[in-house]
């Protein structure tokens, strides 16, 4: 019997490169996070719906994984593994309850530690507002997972108590290399508030349904949190028609009734007049804060900026090209839209 051979590959074939981007997708979609349809500790105090999304057993409609996240996550793993072998204790501990489960990246006697690697902007955000208590959250419930003996990990002693006497949070900027470390003391009170998230999930999904339970983000556009969102199409519906942008949103398939019209637009009343009360006590704040730098109370205040620089000045290169007489270039873009928000009716004599 004689052996069939593949066709050898072109020389066009052997040049191709792989693409990278296939072989993301291939291995996400291969992951156990990918798959899972128990709530993950990470989703703590995010959005309820996507929560409920999971506990529901739904299929997700959203797979898409970024390079920019793979790359991520790589380098995730690299950091636990130098923080392992410098320092001991077991990295990506399993755990799992009846209605949570997750994997706790350092466990390091008595200190649960959660690692977060970030984008310049989101370890800028950290720095700026602190720690997101759905982050809390997490490390909370993996130190509660641990106490309790709730471990799926042949490393530790199933059903058998650890003793935990800390939470550490770990933020490391891609970007930079930088890291800072927030830390705190177990908390009762927070694991008791992020159980009661999640019972709270679970008990609407099965009295009145998955749409019973209230979105936390604002939508695609407007909130990362849905940008990112597995259940994106699911929750949001299918993406606005190209040929109606500008129109149309999914966020305004919510406004049906009249009643839902008038709530939307004394909402964006009602916020317009906060933000700009807002940026009126930012900015007194920030005149007060002139020449002052250093501490305060937890937090810590320092100005960069003011170096003079030198750029391009439009009105005198569009002056000049027309005294040589060149055609000055253009591009077509579109205006952005603007919305009014005005008050009707008669002023009171």
């Amino acid at each position: 019997m004689t052996a069939v051979l593949p066709a050898r590959p072109s020389a066009a074939e052997r040049r191709a490169a792989p693409s990278l981007a296939a072989a993301v997708r291939d291995l996400d979609r291969r992951r156990a996070r990918s798959r899972q349809r128990v709530i993950g500790a990470s989703e703590l105090g995010e959005c309820r719906r996507r929560a409920a999304y999971r506990v529901a057993r739904r299929r997700p409609t959203n797979t898409r994984t970024g390079l920019q996240a793979f790359i991520g996550t790589e380098l995730h793993r690299g950091v636990l593994r130098a923080l392992r072998r410098q320092y001991g204790g077991l990295t990506e501990v399993g755990l799992k309850g009846e209605q949570v489960k997750g994997r706790c990246d350092w466990w390091h006697a008595p200190v649960v530690e959660d690692l977060k690697t970030t984008s310049r902007f989101g370890f800028e955000r950290v720095l700026t507002r602190g720690v997101p208590v759905r982050h809390w959250f997490q490390v909370a419930v993996y130190a509660w997972l641990l106490r309790t003996g709730q471990t799926a990990d042949r490393r530790l002693p199933a059903g058998t108590g650890q003793d935990v006497d800390g939470l550490r949070l770990r933020y490391l900027s891609r970007d930079s290399g930088e890291d800072v470390v927030f830390e705190a003391g177990s908390d009762p009170a927070l694991t008791a508030e992020a159980l009661m998230w999640l019972t709270d999930v679970y008990a609407t999904v099965e009295d009145d349904g998955v749409d019973a339970v209230p979105r936390d983000g604002f939508g695609p556009g407007v909130d990362a949190m849905c940008d990112w969102c597995p259940f994106l199409d699911l929750c949001w519906g299918p993406p606005v028609d190209p040929g109606t942008e500008g129109e149309v949103s999914r966020q305004s398939r919510l406004t049906v009734t009249d009643a839902d019209y008038v709530e939307a637009v004394h909402d964006y009343d009602a916020w317009r007049a906060a933000e700009t009360e807002a940026r009126r006590h930012k900015e007194y704040a920030r005149e007060r804060l002139r020449g002052r730098s250093g501490p305060a109370g937890g937090l810590h205040c320092e100005w960069s900026g003011g170096a003079l620089r030198t750029q391009v000045d439009k009105d005198a290169a569009v002056e000049r090209l027309a005294d040589l007489g060149e055609v000055v270039p253009t591009r077509t873009a579109r205006s952005p839209r603007t919305i009014r928000v005005t008050r009707t009716g008669t002023r009171p004599d």
